[in-house]
């Protein structure tokens, strides 16, 4: 594998991994495009958060565990319908900040470390120093 390296063909490769790693970092994660909404589909805030509530206690672990605590499903939509605006918007962002995931993905991190690793290594091979792993 140290020996691929030290020709010039490994070199011009290497030289290629590099330059294409450093224009992927530069490269933006995220876009966004802009578009525009169709108006049968938007939703007034309050209703919109009603729905993602409801689709929230519809969800089978916590439908079962509202039934478990005595709760019924007349009871809940009672309680829903005696909420106020700021109320039900309060809940509902409650709702998308505990849903949102916290870590990435970890396919993401591994390829992180794989694209380090083969810089560090082609650093090293460009200064002339030899890695060697042995068992």
């Amino acid at each position: 594998m140290s020996d691929i390296l030290h020709t010039a063909t490994g070199r011009w490769v290497l030289r290629l991994m590099l330059a294409l790693s450093f224009a992927l970092a530069l490269c933006p994660a995220n876009e966004a495009f802009a578009g525009f909404a169709p108006t049968a589909g938007v939703r007034s805030g309050t209703d919109a958060d009603l729905d993602r509530i409801r689709t929230f206690l519809e969800s089978k672990k916590v439908s079962n565990t509202l039934a478990a605590m005595g709760y019924d499903q007349a009871e809940i939509e009672a309680r829903l319908a005696g909420l106020s605006e700021q109320e039900i918007s309060d809940l509902a962002g409650r709702l998308d900040n505990s849903m949102t995931p916290s870590g990435g993905s970890g396919v993401a991190i591994a390829i992180g470390v794989v694209v380090v690793l083969l810089v560090v290594l082609g650093i090293l091979s460009i200064m002339g120093k030899r890695v060697v792993v042995s068992e």
